[in-house]
């Protein structure tokens, strides 16, 4: 389940602004580094969320109002959903009855339909059941059937019209979208030429989904990956390839309201994975790594309606894949800049906050958010800086094409790590 052409597209009305810089706090003018494009830091301040009494936590989205969500072991070694503010602290979303274990990831912005609901899953590993929770913290099921030979639905994001995107696994993942006025769509077996793997990452207020699907082109690799944007107006839009290479990989993680695309790709010529930014006026552009030459692997993992680019990039100077973000001159920029360990950005809102996990301690993981630091309130604490190189179950979970393969394969790799740990 780890594995995982076109019609035309109507022009989208791509924003081709970024946030300015300012915004994130950078520290002073970027320092360029012509082999590996870093900047020196940003002024963020790293804020522990906690956990609901277990060892481990992970935020999987954050909405403009700073709410994020996500999972986190309780007491009992459990895994059960969670809602963090500032002012609540964390919060357990429980299951549907007779579930051990639930997962939240995504969650709606406040002031919209359905304002501050959360999706999710719920039940255990090999049995899960889509599910939504309201804003108030009940919980209930979503009637998204099953594509045929598929054992298990896995949500990945929706929006406020009732729009669920995910994919189907148990056999080939397929990506889907369903909403209860249209039905469910396998998006992975109606792309144009046909395909028996993908998933959709996410889904726009409009109803535009990012979606990645397996190809039959490239003649050196079985698994060869392709991104679309698709929307049931107008049909599925290949982004291609960076520079038009026909061995290339592309794999799309993220997705903003204007249309813009995050992920990784891959070339016929390098072993290199190399985060992207895509947009219609402009295509690709690769971002910068940390390595100047030899590991070179990085992905986007979400980009907000202004541009600006998170995910995370392997770091020579501590053997780490560590949370980044890129600024929009394409300067790469740790966001814990004194951390040696394991960490990842997984979502941003359009003020500047990012949220994600860190390795804490040997085996611990820890939802956090990076905030810019003049935003940070007083009872907000960043969590002690480890100096050592400490060791998680879930940090392969960073390095592995795999488990980037989609936003659940990550979500769902991490989870297994913690459980088998």
């Amino acid at each position: 389940m780890h594995r995982l052409a076109s019609i035309p597209l109507v022009a989208l009305l791509i924003c081709s602004c970024n946030t300015p810089d300012t915004a994130l706090g950078v520290d002073g003018v970027p320092e360029n580094n012509p082999s590996a494009g870093a900047a020196r830091s940003i002024n963020v301040t790293r804020v522990d969320l906690g956990t609901l009494g277990g060892a481990s936590s992970y935020a999987a989205d954050i909405n403009k109002g700073n709410t994020v969500v996500g999972w986190s072991e309780t007491p009992a070694g459990a895994t059960h959903a969670f809602r963090w503010s500032a002012a609540a602290g964390m919060v357990d979303l429980g299951t549907l009855p007779g579930d051990a274990m639930s997962r939240a990831v995504a969650v709606l912005d406040e002031g919209v339909q359905g304002g501050g609901q959360i999706l999710g899953v719920s039940g255990d590993e090999g049995r899960w059941t889509p599910v939504v929770w309201s804003t108030s913290g009940s919980i209930s099921a979503l009637p998204i059937p099953l594509i045929p030979g598929s054992t298990i639905a896995l949500p990945t994001g929706f929006n406020a019209r009732g729009d669920v995107v995910g994919s189907d696994a148990g056999g080939f993942q397929h990506g889907w979208i369903w909403s209860e006025t249209d039905g469910k769509y396998d998006l992975s077996a109606n792309v144009q030429g046909g395909s028996n793997e993908g998933s959709a990452s996410a889904v726009t207020a409009s109803g535009l989904v990012v979606l990645t699907t397996r190809a039959n082109t490239c003649r050196r690799t079985d698994e060869c990956w392709r991104t679309y944007l698709w929307s049931r107006t107008t049909g599925y839009h290949a982004l291609g390839t960076p520079g038009g290479d026909s061995e290339a990989n592309v794999t799309g993680l993220a997705l903003n309201e204007t249309g813009t695309v995050g992920g990784w790709a891959t070339s016929g010529a390098t072993s290199d994975v190399t985060p992207y930014r895509w947009a219609s006026g402009t295509g690709f552009t690769l971002l910068a790594h940390y390595a100047a030459n030899g590991s070179r692997y990085g992905y986007a993992t979400a980009v907000n309606s202004n541009g600006t680019v998170v995910g995370a990039d392997f770091d020579p100077a501590s053997g780490s894949i560590v949370a980044s973000t890129w600024l929009s001159n394409g300067k790469i920029v740790k966001l814990s800049p004194d951390d040696p360990n394991p960490s990842v950005a997984v979502a941003l809102n359009n003020l500047g906050t990012i949220a994600g996990w860190s390795a804490l301690s040997n085996g611990v993981n820890h939802a956090v958010i990076w905030k810019p630091s003049s935003q940070v309130s007083p009872i907000m604490r960043a969590p002690t800086t480890a100096t050592v190189r400490i060791s998680t179950a879930s940090a392969p979970c960073l390095s592995d094409p795999r488990s980037i393969s989609s936003r659940q394969a990550l979500f769902a790799c991490v989870v297994n790590a913690d459980r088998k740990h």
